[in-house]
């Protein structure tokens, strides 16, 4: 938890003195990207916020998995499927974010109009999330002698489910659109309107981009919602659930049986 979350802290104080303070004029390293600002760069598909995602979601399908195998030795089955499931979760949800599976399915391979494309996206959100939750309500009940590894479980899956939310369904409101407007007007009003600037410098890039390669690209506005904000709840989600994870590892290791609440 310390390292997910003081990562992510440590990278929004780095956006500040970057991006809005400009120390040092480290900005300037930016200027050759696309939107030429350091968040653009730390938070991108693939970059350093999601390198560490996949780093943690790799984890939690590999200490689930262990745990299944421990629970499984010690012939605690429910206990040991609740893993189990996790672990596959965990690892499909690498897959998701490190190949783009949905993207290169839905988006790349098909052709559909924006509505159904969203709700396909969405239908797909579910049948993953199922995974999960088929553990949390049918096993549950087995793991809750962890208190902490439950808090923390619950954090994971609220973050982790916004995250979601605003990746497929959101995209059917307005809420997407209002949290892209709202981060524009808020952060392009910083550093004397610097930043407004190179958003604005940024749009025309993508503009130019569209036209010369013909494709369709997100808006400065929605990069920062797809960005800033989703990868976010993401990093924080899957901090959350490998910390559960390691917290129930440590609690089958330091706890004898407790066959009270069997």
């Amino acid at each position: 938890m310390g390292a997910g979350l003081g990562i992510l802290l440590l990278s929004y104080i780095a956006v500040y003195l970057i991006d809005v303070r400009n120390i040092y004029g480290l900005r300037d390293l930016f200027q050759s990207r696309t939107v030429p600002v350091f968040w653009d760069f730390m938070f991108t598909e693939a970059g350093p916020i999601e390198l560490l995602q996949w780093l943690f979601l790799a984890g939690l399908s590999t200490v689930s998995y262990y745990l299944y195998k421990v629970l499984d030795e010690q012939d605690r089955k429910e206990e040991s499927v609740f893993w189990g499931l996790f672990s596959v979760a965990g690892f499909l949800m690498f897959l998701e974010d490190s190949l783009d599976i949905r993207h290169l399915v839905l988006r790349n391979l098909l052709t559909f109009e924006w509505v159904v494309l969203n709700l396909l996206e969405t239908l797909y959100f579910v049948m993953l999330g199922l995974i999960p939750l088929v553990a949390v309500l049918k096993y549950g009940k087995y793991i809750r002698q962890s208190r902490v590894t439950v808090v923390i479980l619950a954090v994971g899956f609220v973050f982790y489910g916004s995250a979601a939310f605003i990746s497929g369904p959101g995209d059917l409101t307005s809420v997407n659109y209002v949290i892209g407007d709202y981060l524009y007007e808020a952060t392009g009003s910083m550093g004397d309107g610097e930043l407004r600037e190179l958003y604005e410098l940024g749009d025309q890039n993508i503009l130019d981009k569209e036209e010369e390669l013909g494709i369709e690209m997100m808006d400065v506005r929605y990069r920062l919602k797809d960005y800033l904000v989703e990868e976010s709840l993401e990093l924080v989600g899957a901090t959350m659930l490998l910390a559960s994870a390691l917290s129930y590892l440590k609690f089958v290791q330091t706890k004898p049986r407790d066959l009270s609440n069997r």
